[in-house]
């Protein structure tokens, strides 16, 4: 027995957390066990929440810095040739370390470091969950791991050549594939409007992050966007395609939903369909 695992993966405002959501209701009323990870979680599955990549001497510095022991940090810690990983997220669930050396580890958190660490960082982790699935009998049901969270980064922030980006998401999906995973893309047929739609729920101040991260970083200068939320719409755009090329060339069986915000019972019989075809009767 080995585990399957599906990705939900869409924009901002299509739906991905209620997706998983439902996906996971959904399997564990069929009586199949369902691990659900959603963006937020510290418990990634696919990916690293919360996470730092130092060198050991960057870390012995900061820890002789804060006369914090060392002994009291190796268990939030991964070695990881050329350095480790620090779970600082989890270390600050603690009441063990002050905030100001949280804020400093999370300086070098992976999702600030150099592509080229971040890629190897994730591929381990990826090594990590192909040993996982290879042990587990449930469907692992995640939200961000395989194409927004590797895409904003390498994109928006460091508008990397959209070939390379390709080449890493498919190696990723590589090291999974005798798992048949199966991938739910969700497509808002209006993206300013689904834009509009979570900006309505969610705060200014996220908004305000979003619009900055995908307009003043490198992808955002390279490519003349406006800091406001038709920058954003664009941008999107093209991530949209890029992901869509991705799926497309990556030999992955994948779930395209364009939606709208009024056919979300339409859009869970397809999915329910789709589910019942690979997970139930499968």
């Amino acid at each position: 027995m080995s585990g399957r695992v599906i990705f939900v993966e869409g924009i901002p405002g299509a739906g991905k957390t209620s997706t998983v959501q439902k996906i996971s209701h959904f399997l564990k009323g069929k009586d199949i066990p369902v691990k659900e990870v959603v963006e937020g979680n510290l418990e990634q599955s696919a990916d690293y929440e919360g996470a730092a990549f130092l060198t050991e001497d960057q870390l012995k510095t900061m820890e002789a810095e804060y006369g914090i022991d060392a002994g009291s940090v190796s268990p939030y810690c991964e070695i990881l040739e050329p350095g480790m990983l620090v779970h600082y997220a989890r270390m600050g669930e603690t009441e063990a370390f002050s905030k100001s050396f949280i804020k400093e580890l999370e300086q070098f958190d992976i999702y600030n470091t150099d592509p080229d660490i971040y890629m190897m960082v994730i591929k381990h982790k990826w090594g990590l969950f192909k040993k996982l699935l290879a042990g587990a009998d449930e469907v692992y049901v995640l939200d961000c791991s395989l194409l927004q969270n590797p895409l904003t980064f390498l994109s928006a922030r460091n508008d990397l050549p959209a070939e390379l980006i390709k080449t890493f998401v498919k190696d990723l999906l590589m090291l999974v594939k005798e798992f048949r995973p199966l991938v739910v893309y969700l497509e808002p047929k209006e993206i300013k409007k689904a834009l509009e739609h979570v900006m309505a729920e969610r705060s200014e101040h996220w908004f305000a992050f979003v619009k900055d991260y995908y307009t003043k970083q490198k992808y955002g200068i390279n490519h003349n966007l406006t800091n406001d939320l038709e920058g954003v719409v664009k941008f999107l755009e093209d991530r949209i395609a890029l992901e869509k090329s991705i799926l497309k060339d990556a030999g992955v069986d994948w779930l395209h939903i364009e939606r709208d915000q009024a056919s979300w019972r339409d859009i869970l019989t397809k999915i329910e369909d789709e589910l019942t075809l690979r997970f139930v009767k499968g």
